[in-house]
């Protein structure tokens, strides 16, 4: 009989892949949010959002992108999970990096800056350690 893991690697994969849903939803709603849409936000926000390069945009994609395909690999209990969690949290880290460190965003909001980020890059790091105990204890193929 194969060893599929304990019911909790299967709750962990349903948790991660309901949490990069929302990561997939939230990157669909803000790519479309339009002129009308920034206006609704506080100036620093606003400024922000309209100045995000494009290559913080598409890390924003490859981070729920992979996240998503990675939490089904985690419920297909596949060894790729591993792989897929590890690009996802790389992008998170430069999805962030510009608000971040490129720019005087810190100077003017501080740590409500970074604290969304820091959220999710634990949650990155915790699906990728979910994954990494399951390949390690064989329950990933």
């Amino acid at each position: 009989m194969e060893n599929r893991g304990p019911r909790w690697l299967t709750i962990a994969g349903i948790v991660s892949l309901l949490w990069n849903l929302m990561g997939v939803w939230s990157f669909v709603t803000n790519w479309q949010l339009s002129k009308t849409g920034y206006a609704g936000l506080p100036d620093v926000q606003r400024e922000l959002w309209s100045a995000m390069p494009v290559w913080t945009w598409a890390a924003f994609a490859i981070a729920v992108g992979c996240g998503t395909a990675a939490a089904l690999a985690l419920l297909l209990r596949k060894r790729i999970a591993v792989q897929l969690f590890l690009v996802s949290f790389i992008a998170i880290l430069v999805q962030f990096s510009w608000p971040i460190f490129m720019n005087d965003a810190f100077s003017k909001m501080g740590a409500e800056l970074v604290t969304f980020p820091i959220i999710l890059a634990l949650a990155g790091i915790i699906q990728w350690y979910f994954a990494r105990r399951g390949q390690a204890r064989g329950w990933l193929n």
